[in-house]
């Protein structure tokens, strides 16, 4: 096999990942055909395109430098919002209507694993992973995927899958929040206001840009490499310390910690991380190299093999996560445009949520669903590892 870049060229292997994200980044925020493909995909297939074409290598030391040390850096630094004190006051309702759909999506990740556990590889980890990413969103996905040591063969597909049933649960998502049929069967108070609110101007106030200081930039940094690193050095010293599987998995899992100190800082020292600009944008920037890289190392003829079985998979868990936050909803008489961004930042994360309520002109629920969405990748994680064990004991009987 000739390769154009082999893996010792250390400067063009990195010069093509950095400027093939930074072209995936550019598609989606200014193509809709983009948009509508996502980025985390649209990485993945340009990574893979490389690779597969003999452009770039499938394997190399520069690819495991974003697994060890830039994923964890991005996860902290997507949590500087995770003040559960504000959480826990301005969501309302929608915490409630937030819990019922990831219930809804552990339930899914039981039934899945269930039906196709002779089907899929690696089942009890993939049922993990999903877990994560449909209570949380792509932050849970990296990390279940690296707290478990899954193949780029079971991954790649999975993240396609993931992301064309989430973009199709949108779709419908938001034709039941216009349903005359939904409305009629419950509460809907935010779409009666929802109907005379200027939309454009809402989204004009949500997405304005941000401003961002050399000092924000330095201080979300900081941060983020103590809290990876403090969190790296402990959950090395307590590895192996236990019998038990699940205790390991979860207390030796860097991931967790990572996230426990982060959320305790901001917790504990809000107005001082919320002056800190930039964080979440850096951390996703980061989380689109770890995808383009998991491009590079996939064998697209597995990918396209697996993506059936993988689509069938995620949409037992989305459809299983969107009736019973439905039909729990319901009997509890809760809004149905909570219920709605609820199963939307369980599916989609915090960006995906808000970006509903602005659609539709929610305008009280915006900064709700960006909260539960946050708070959603605090527990995803946590979530994904106890399925996953569970569903080692459960199917091992």
């Amino acid at each position: 096999m000739n390769l154009l870049i082999t893996p010792e060229n250390v400067w063009p292997i990195w010069a093509l990942i950095v400027g093939g994200t930074a072209l995936c980044i550019y598609l989606e925020q200014t193509h809709k055909w983009a948009a509508r493909l996502s980025g985390p995909v649209l990485a993945l297939l340009v990574g893979m395109l490389l690779s597969n074409f003999n452009i770039m290598p499938i394997n190399a030391a520069s690819y495991d430098v974003v697994d060890d040390y830039l994923v964890p850096v991005a996860i902290p630094l997507l949590l500087f919002r995770a003040n559960l004190a504000r959480i826990l006051l301005e969501t309302g309702p929608m915490l409630l209507a937030f819990h019922l759909a990831a219930l809804g999506t552990v339930l899914g990740a039981f039934l899945a694993a269930i039906l196709f556990r002779e089907h899929v590889g690696q089942v009890l980890e993939v049922a993990g992973i999903m877990t994560g990413s449909y209570i949380g969103g792509g932050v849970n996905f990296v990390a279940l995927k690296d707290s478990y040591q899954i193949s780029e063969n079971v991954t790649n597909p999975l993240l396609v899958a993931d992301n064309f049933i989430m973009a199709g649960m949108f779709a419908v998502m938001l034709i039941m929040a216009g349903s005359q049929f939904f409305r009629r069967h419950y509460p809907h108070p935010h779409s009666l206001q929802g109907d005379k609110e200027d939309v454009a101007a809402l989204a004009a106030r949500h997405w304005r840009p941000k401003e961002i200081s050399l000092l924000d930039i330095a201080k979300a940094l900081a941060i983020a490499f103590a809290v990876a690193g403090v969190s790296t050095l402990v959950t090395g010293a307590l590895k192996g310390q236990f019998d038990s599987k699940i205790l390991q998995s979860i207390i030796g899992n860097r991931y967790l910690l990572i996230t426990l100190l982060t959320v305790a800082i901001t917790t504990l020292f809000p107005r001082r991380m919320e002056r800190i600009q930039g964080a979440e944008d850096i951390g996703m920037y980061l989380l689109y190299l770890f995808f383009f890289v998991i491009g590079l190392r996939a064998d697209f003829v597995e990918v396209v093999k697996n993506v059936p079985e993988l689509f069938a998979f995620c949409s037992v868990m989305a459809l299983t996560n969107l009736t019973f936050t439905l039909v729990a909803g319901r009997l509890l008489k809760l809004n149905l445009e909570e219920l709605l961004v609820s199963v939307n930042a369980t599916l989609g994360g915090a960006p995906s949520a808000a970006a509903m309520a602005i659609s539709r002109g929610w305008s009280n629920l915006v900064l709700p669903a960006l909260l539960v969405g946050i708070w959603g990748y605090v527990i995803g994680t946590f979530i994904g590892i106890l399925v996953a064990e569970s569903l080692r004991r459960l199917l091992s009987h």
